[in-house]
């Protein structure tokens, strides 16, 4: 079989807390165990030439729903994350995000916003984190910018209202893969996901590995891509 060329690779990382509380630590050892793995995750995707790497970093129902004391926690992470990025391997990565960061303190905005800025013109990897992201919220949005715009309704295509996502900038995934043992898409890239691979496995987000993301790959090699035809 042709081995056919995975470009995007999108990844929820599920299970972090249930990691932490089956090793009887607490949540946020978790999500500290969840940035070091994406650290070594990026890193062998960007060896195995995948251009493009969307991760899935808090999703708008985490903002509302978790403990003030663990969002506090996740939001230091993101702070952090020039630290994270300087810790990487990664010769010319470029950093971007999707998802509605204004719900984000201002500080953290200020953080995401500058690495974005340095990076843009960079040609590498293409780190995206998904950030206060949940595709309802960003139909949403999208549809308000439209509607600010006086759209013609004859005149909005697929291709056009594309164009308003916060994914416009960046290739469908070729395969989207969740960790745990939850077997569902969450919303997660659903408008970009029409013909996307799914892979998933029952290892915890900081128990996958550099063999796991091999199996990824098999699996999406070993695929039968006809998209509708």
């Amino acid at each position: 079989m042709i081995e056919k060329k995975l470009k995007h690779l999108a990844l929820i990382m599920d299970w972090n807390r249930r990691w932490a509380k089956a090793r009887f630590l607490p949540a946020i050892a978790g999500h500290k165990a969840w940035a070091d793995n994406v650290v070594k995750i990026t890193e062998l995707v960007s060896q195995k030439w995948i251009t493009h790497l969307t991760l899935w970093a808090l999703s708008t129902e985490n903002l509302q729903k978790r403990s003030p004391e663990e969002v506090s926690w996740i939001i230091k992470l993101v702070n952090s994350i020039e630290y994270y990025l300087e810790k990487m391997n990664i010769e010319w990565l470029r950093f971007n995000i999707i998802g509605d960061i204004s719900k984000l303190p201002e500080e953290s905005q200020i953080v995401l916003n500058k690495v974005i800025e340095d990076t843009k013109n960079n040609n590498g990897l293409t780190l995206t984190l998904a950030l206060i992201y949940g595709w309802q919220d960003e139909i949403l949005r999208a549809t308000k910018k439209i509607i600010l715009e006086w759209k013609d309704p004859e005149e909005l295509s697929q291709e056009e209202f594309r164009k308003y996502l916060d994914t416009a900038d960046i290739p469908v995934p070729d395969v989207i893969a969740r960790t745990g043992w939850d077997m569902r898409h969450s919303g997660f890239l659903l408008y970009d996901s029409a013909y996307s691979e799914y892979y998933f496995t029952n290892k915890r987000w900081p128990e996958f590995d550099e063999s796991e993301l091999d199996r990824v790959i098999e699996s999406f090699n070993n695929s039968k891509r006809n998209f509708g035809k």
